[in-house]
């Protein structure tokens, strides 16, 4: 015979609710936190914004099964949105590693606005360059 699941009552959905949007803000905080780290601690951003996107389909959930305000939902959604621009820009990075490394150590050296502008615009060309070489 199968068991069947007896429905939570409202507060205590509520309640874990309000514990997902809790979570879901520490790990966007985290996450923004950790995005500028240097290689190779630059690897947590993703990690994090992973973490995040499952804590706000997590929370989406509840705030849907608790029949909760279209702002909180809204929060998650939102939530959500934001941990996948942080995964897929850190990961690009991640991805690129000897690229990123090369502008973050031109960065490091750089004195000058002049000089972190070039710093930018050779990484932004060999980019480019690899894109390029990529599509064909």
């Amino acid at each position: 015979m199968r068991e069947q699941t007896r429905p939570q009552p409202a507060a205590e959905l509520q309640s874990s609710t309000a514990l997902f949007l809790r979570m879901l803000l520490l790990l966007v905080l985290a996450t923004l936190l950790a995005y500028p780290l240097p290689l190779p601690w630059k690897v947590v951003a993703p990690v994090l914004g992973i973490a995040t996107a499952v804590v706000a389909i997590i929370g989406l959930r509840r705030a849907v099964r608790a029949r909760a305000t279209g702002t909180l939902r809204t929060v998650f959604i939102l939530g959500l949105v934001v941990s996948l621009f942080f995964i897929l820009t850190s990961l690009a990075q991640v991805v690129f590693w000897p690229l990123t490394a090369d502008y973050e150590q031109c960065i490091r050296s750089a004195l000058t606005q002049t000089a972190q502008d070039r710093c930018m615009a050779e990484y932004e060309q060999r980019l480019q360059d690899l894109s390029t070489f990529l599509r064909r």
